[in-house]
């Protein structure tokens, strides 16, 4: 909701508005570029780290090659999928 249609109180004067109005849309810019910082740092580190995991906690006999992770929308991430008991792989 825009106020500029409200006079100014004694004592306020409108350079000040302009001042306060610049810092808030600075102090906005910045913390949304924050979240969308934090947000690829997560997707690219976070994940990446999910899926090693996989790999260095796979069950006894089980190769490295032979892990795989799918993906999973909530929560995200990825689920280790490791092949059943008994299956060779060509």
């Amino acid at each position: 909701m825009s106020w500029d249609w409200v006079p100014p109180r004694p004592g306020e004067d409108e350079p000040t508005r302009r001042t306060d109005r610049r810092l808030r849309l600075a102090l906005t810019v910045l913390m949304v570029v924050f979240t969308g910082v934090l947000a690829v740092y997560y997707l690219t580190v976070g994940l990446d780290q999910m899926r090693t995991q996989c790999v260095t906690e796979r069950p006894a006999g089980v190769s490295s090659n032979q892990v795989s992770t799918s993906w999973r929308w909530w929560p995200p991430g990825y689920d280790c999928v490791y092949p059943e008991a008994g299956a060779t792989s060509a």
